[in-house]
């Protein structure tokens, strides 16, 4: 106890509710709650109007995103653990150990819908995002002593911590990130993301009509990089038709097919150079994740073809991700000199069960070992790096 009230948390929350100004919500130029959706929201009267809202628009001239035309989001309560939607059983469990919102304890929501971009393609959402949580963490920092931090990532949040910590310089890392801990750190996509792109599965709005769902899933940045990677997957066969089939390795003819074409440009110059290796991000890691809950591998579809409903073959994983993609990270850094790495498998946890009691327990636990660790060197403080997505269903926890 002791200890831990001597260790700050900043708690970085990827993947946080939009809120939307828009005059297109009952006429009203005002703010409300985008995401999570609401009961009221998700009636098939309103989904349409929501599902416009939600998306985004690629520009290719500009090589952006942006938000459609008349749309302005914004992230609330950004540094405060507020934000924290659906993580109250880890907050509440870090407040009993001492820690405080905005002393020693802190969060960074972010739009889900965006990603980030390799050097040389504009990303103004993503750099933006970047820029704020470097200072950040600087504060963090500063008011704790000048102590160095612990990362705590969840889902999508393992890969935008990747991209992050990739992003900043080795000096910066070391100075300021003593530990990251990734829980279900998928990085190389997932089957799923094939199957959202092709059907819209997964939008959070059941009630909207198929193609537009569809649409809606295409236009978000983030979708891209759900897609299954080549390094990581390899030739393994993803989707099914009558006469193809689709692996990591012919996104680009997957995209063709399902009619996404405009998705082409930008997954073979925005998001494959950022996924085509996973080098060491050279900070100590502690990777943990759920095995043996049954997880989409494959999908067949039949005679209907994409219009139609895909037989499911599984295999192993969390039940959203593939054990291939969580296992990714073990495979490439383990034994690269310099990279301090540990595993943690959880039998029959899924995604989004690491506040379950048992799933908890583990995840405060390796957080208690890495302030230990640092402990030893000096008093340093946590900074734990949060992800709160849901995409399936309107319950804002762990799906990318």
């Amino acid at each position: 106890m002791d200890l831990l009230r001597r260790v700050a948390v900043v708690a970085v929350l990827l993947s946080l509710p939009s809120r939307g100004r828009s005059g297109g919500r009952e006429g009203k130029d005002e703010w409300f709650q985008l995401w999570p959706i609401d009961a009221a929201a998700s009636e098939p009267a309103q989904a349409p109007c929501l599902a416009e809202q939600m998306s985004l628009v690629y520009d290719p001239v500009a090589d952006d995103y942006r938000n459609v035309a008349g749309v302005v989001t914004r992230v609330p309560s950004f540094a405060s653990t507020r934000a924290l939607v659906g993580w109250d059983p880890l907050v509440r469990q870090l407040e009993a150990m001492g820690y405080r919102d905005g002393g020693s304890l802190f969060a960074a929501p972010y739009d889900f819908r965006y990603a980030v971009a390799p050097r040389g393609h504009p990303s103004a959402v993503g750099e933006r995002y970047f820029a704020r949580l470097t200072r950040l963490i600087e504060r963090a920092s500063r008011l704790n002593g000048g102590r160095p931090a612990v990362v705590v990532a969840h889902s999508f949040g393992c890969a935008l911590t990747y991209q992050f910590l990739r992003a900043r310089p080795l000096a910066w890392r070391q100075r300021f990130v003593k530990h990251a801990v990734l829980l279900a750190a998928a990085l190389g996509g997932f089957a799923e993301g094939m199957d959202g792109l092709a059907s819209g599965a997964g939008s959070g709005l059941p009630n909207l009509a198929p193609p537009a769902r569809t649409r809606l899933a295409r236009s978000q940045q983030s979708a891209l990089w759900r897609l299954p990677t080549p390094m990581v997957f390899g030739d393994r066969p993803v989707v099914v038709t009558k006469n193809s089939t689709y692996s990591a390795n012919n996104i680009t003819e997957f995209l063709d097919a399902i009619g996404f074409t405009e998705g082409v440009q930008p997954y073979v110059t925005r998001v494959l150079p950022m996924w085509r290796a996973l080098p060491a991000p050279m900070v100590p890691v502690t990777s943990m994740y759920g095995v043996g809950v049954r997880t989409p591998e494959t999908f067949v579809y039949g005679e209907a073809g994409f219009e139609g409903t895909p037989e499911v073959v599984y295999g192993d994983g969390d039940g959203n991700m593939n054990i291939v993609s969580l296992m990714a990270a073990e495979k490439e850094w383990s034994g690269v000199e310099g990279q301090i790495l540990k595993v943690v498998r959880l039998p029959g946890v899924s995604h989004v069960g690491f506040f379950s009691d048992l799933a908890l327990k583990k995840v405060v636990a390796e957080i208690q070992k890495a302030v230990s660790s640092i402990e030893v060197h000096r008093k340093e403080k946590i900074f734990s790096f949060l992800n709160n997505f849901e995409f399936t269903i309107p319950v804002p926890l762990g799906r990318w």
